[in-house]
């Protein structure tokens, strides 16, 4: 699938939706899941995406499992305990479908985008070449493809990808 035209906001949210059949595929619960995947569709609709980057970056698996969680600025007590118990007991697939989305949106996040973006194609069909090996199927490309690359830079004019989502609207 070409999603040269594509923005990488639409990207996004392609592996948005992506995840989200992850999480549907191994019966993931809606309520455990909603608070976090809010905060991931933030990103279509976010002006200034660096604050996304660095609001997600202490709500990755590696931050909560790894980190000593030092000087948090985005993250509560709260929030951090429960993502250790959502995160140690989801499939290793899940904690590593979401870096793969983390990096999609900040992979070129302080480049001048060229070429389409060629990372984040990159990034995108490492995402979907995952899932395809767990889920063996994608989301229909169709309804991103009104977000176009060629506004806003290449990284397309903000827009409320929730809409799309599995979880936070059924």
């Amino acid at each position: 699938m070409d999603f040269k035209n594509i923005s990488i906001r639409g990207r996004m949210a392609y592996l948005l939706c992506t995840f989200e059949s992850i999480l549907n595929f191994y019966n993931c619960e809606k309520e455990k899941w909603c608070w976090i995947l809010e905060k991931l569709w933030q990103y279509t609709s976010m002006e200034y995406l660096d604050d996304w980057m660095y609001m997600m970056a202490e709500y990755m698996p590696e931050s909560i499992l790894e980190d000593k969680m030092e000087d948090i600025e985005f993250i509560t007590e709260n929030e951090i305990k429960e993502l250790k118990i959502l995160y140690t007991n989801c499939p290793k697939e899940i904690n590593k479908m979401l870096r793969i989305v983390f990096e999609l949106g900040t992979i070129d996040l302080y480049s001048k985008l060229q070429n389409y973006s060629p990372n984040t194609l990159e990034k995108l069909k490492e995402g979907m070449d995952f899932a395809i090996r767990i889920c063996g199927k994608l989301p229909d490309k169709s309804e991103f493809e009104k977000y176009k690359y060629t506004e806003g830079n290449g990284w397309g004019i903000p827009f409320d990808g929730k809409k799309f989502s599995l979880y936070l609207l059924n």
